[in-house]
């Protein structure tokens, strides 16, 4: 796991182009602390940050080079099953001289060129150079684990990392209104946009190649296929069958685990109180050092939960250690900032930070149980999306009493009733304005929240634009795949993507409406509803929008801020496959989330685990803005950067923050939003971006 950057100038180096690369490879110095590495030609120039994890040797560092010096290449990531692969090019005649998996990229790549992407098991980001015939090539996971950027400006293409490094590269950071506008809806930036003007966040399982001046990008991963053994294990199996199918699925997380302990550094597991991670856990055989964290009240602490699996699976205490996250970790919030360069805005991120800078002292390598959820079902929004089903063919006058009822009870609770009540009217109210029910689940503010915030200069970048059509449009192409194929997806035709204006545009046929308006698709008695709301068809658009913009995003950033890798099972890719193969009856029979994961629990982790409810890594954002973080919140909204750029209106915050300070609604998640917007945006658009992790709050 590392970082890197580099600059390839079209008719050549710029005698400061050296000193840029390495200046841009050390503001990614926390991805990598471990030792540097610099390589340059005549057009190029890569620099390399390295967190050693196989292969300490110096045969293992990087930037690396094939025998003759003709490829060289960066890498960020694991290839899981590189050791495989490398016995297949030794048959073939290729020479190894370190016992890297980097070292197979370069071989895999004089063997199939860009078809050794199909071939790779793992999490990867890389930029590979042919130096002879002067192209590059950048290639990303397929679901996104690790992060690649990059930015064409006039007679150069600079890539990295994170932005933060191109930044020292001669790329200037302006913020781009219509990224902003769909962060608020979502909580964090869709692909290909960044939340900087013409810096471009390659999308998971796609490849870039940049030779002769023209850069372009295609797809390169569908998810239509996995492996035969995992047809085999369920080829006689009925899909109602969750006994067999728990059984099965163990099977396959084994053999997902045993491929992610190949490490020559500590590696241990994140341990929550979820069946996710004791699943994962418990395929480790007590072997590894467990740790979990936890916030002092109980609404938001798992804790009791993790150690009752740890004593489940005879993981001694002395092995398994738990976190007190301190009440004041709001404090760390410019830094998470830092971090996270996008404008991201899920709070677990503070959280998750403080378990990786507490994990680091014990291993350099962790086992979670991040993409459980969406392979499996996990989300209680997938149950809430089944009630909806019913709750639409309720009477209109029935609904009406309902929900007067819940103005009744003066305060909004965050679990209650009438939360949920709430929640499947305005799945109704989305429907009813002809636009997909489960935006209701996924969206942060609407769109008309959205424009009562805008001051001029921002309602006018974002006319026109619709936030909501990035997830209808997955969830018309998930609908289109499970709809002709049964869920096993044939793909879309690869269609070459091409850079004009230094802008990206996705103009893909296949990809069912990938650019025009979606109004209309979703209405009340549209023929297709049914399948458009199906859990399969919910779970592949989460996979696709959900997984890598907001949670691998979150667990990347937030992991390597530290110098902590994080290996996630439940993200390999044929074990997703084989699970957006399933039909609706065995992904989501009842109104229990991740049943298929429950019943392969049993007998494995305790009772009270495999029937707890979800929490996720959930933080007092509620309280916090009624309590510690009211001063700090409130000084820097009346200081708003945003208001005297004329991109928000004057006092744009006070509506939310009147009525949440009142109780008359929670609006924590939208307050943090906003705060976090303010603060990414005097310090990476007013600047100077901080070349180090700045300073917490005081």
């Amino acid at each position: 796991m590392c970082g890197f950057a580099g600059l390839l100038r079209w008719n050549g180096l710029a005698p400061e182009d050296t000193a840029r690369v390495k200046a841009a490879a050390a503001r990614v110095a926390h991805r990598g602390p471990d030792s540097s590495g610099f390589y340059n030609d005549t057009h190029i120039a890569l620099g390399f940050q390295r967190l050693k994890v196989i292969d300490l040797s110096p045969a293992g560092e990087q930037p690396m080079c094939n025998e003759d010096g003709s490829l060289w290449v960066v890498f960020n990531g694991e290839i899981y099953n590189f050791r495989e692969l490398r016995e297949e090019l030794r048959a073939s005649g290729h020479t190894f001289k370190s016992q890297s998996d980097t070292e197979v990229l370069l071989h895999g790549y004089e063997q199939w060129g860009e078809e050794m992407l199909g071939r790779l098991r793992g999490m990867f980001a890389f930029a590979l150079w042919n130096a002879t015939e002067r192209k590059l090539v950048l290639a990303r996971d397929p679901l996104g684990v690790k992060p690649l950027y990059f930015a064409e400006r006039e007679g150069f293409l600079a890539f990295a990392s994170e932005p933060k490094a191109l930044f020292a590269l001669g790329v200037e950071p302006e913020i781009d209104p219509v990224a902003i506008h769909e962060a608020l809806t979502y909580r964090y930036v869709p692909p290909p946009r960044s939340g900087f003007k013409d810096v471009e966040k390659l999308p998971p399982g796609h490849v870039a190649t940049a030779q002769g001046g023209e850069v372009g990008y295609r797809r390169w991963w569908y998810g239509n296929e996995h492996e035969s053994w995992l047809r085999e294990i369920f080829i006689s199996a009925d899909a109602r069958d969750l006994a067999s199918l728990g059984r099965g699925v163990r099977e396959i997380l084994r053999a997902t685990v045993a491929r992610r302990l190949v490490s020559d550094v500590p590696l241990g597991a994140w341990l929550s109180g979820g069946i996710d991670s004791g699943l994962v856990t418990s395929e480790l055989n007590g072997s590894a050092r467990t740790f979990c964290a936890g916030f002092k009240q109980e609404e938001y602490d798992e804790r009791a939960l993790a150690r009752a699996t740890a004593a489940r699976l005879s993981i001694c205490q002395s092995v398994h250690t738990d976190f007190e996250i301190p009440a004041d970790v709001f404090k760390l919030l410019p830094q998470i900032v830092w971090h996270c360069d996008e404008p991201y805005f899920d709070s677990s991120c503070l959280p998750t930070f403080v378990l990786a800078e507490k994990t680091k002292p014990h291993a350099t390598v962790v086992l979670s149980g991040d993409g459980g959820d969406e392979t499996f079902a996990g989300y209680e929004r997938y149950v809430g999306m089944k009630m909806y089903r019913t709750y639409r063919k309720v009477p209109g006058l029935l609904r009406k009493l309902a929900l007067a009822m819940t103005g009744c009870c003066g305060r909004q609770s965050r679990q209650g009733w009438d939360r949920i009540l709430r929640w499947l009217e305005s799945c109704r109210l989305m429907e009813e304005s002809r636009h997909h029910p489960y935006l209701a689940a996924m969206q942060l503010f609407s769109e008309e929240q959205k424009a009562a915030l805008y001051g001029e200069a921002m309602a006018e970048a974002t006319d026109g634009c619709d936030g909501r059509e990035y997830l209808e449009n997955a969830l018309l192409r998930a609908a289109k795949t499970d709809g002709e194929t049964g869920g096993r997806g044939d793909g879309a035709k690869q269609t070459e993507l091409k850079i004009q204006n230094s802008k990206l545009k996705i103009e893909d046929e296949a990809e069912v409406q990938s650019s025009g308006r979606t109004g209309g698709q979703f209405a009340i008695g549209n023929p297709q509803s049914a399948i458009k709301d199906s859990t399969g068809v919910l779970q592949r658009a989460d996979l696709e929008t959900y997984l890598p913009g907001d949670v691998l995003h979150k667990v990347d950033r937030m992991s390597m801020a530290h110098g902590l890798e994080v290996r996630s099972p439940f993200l390999d890719v044929d074990l997703v496959s084989f699970a957006l193969s399933l039909p609706d009856e065995a992904r989501l029979p009842g109104r229990v989330t991740k049943p298929l994961l429950r019943r392969a629990a049993k007998g494995v982790l305790p009772d009270q685990v495999i029937k707890a409810r979800k929490r996720g890594f959930g933080v007092p954002l509620d309280d916090w803005f009624r309590g510690p973080l009211k001063k700090t919140a409130l000084e820097i909204f009346e200081g708003s950067e945003l208001v005297r750029q004329k991109l928000f209106k004057p006092r744009y915050w006070e509506p939310l923050w009147e009525g949440h300070q009142s109780g008359k609604a929670q609006h924590g998640e939208r307050l943090y939003a906003l705060l976090s917007l303010e603060l990414w945006y005097r310090m990476f658009i007013v600047g100077p971006v901080p070349e180090r992790r700045p300073e917490a709050l005081h």
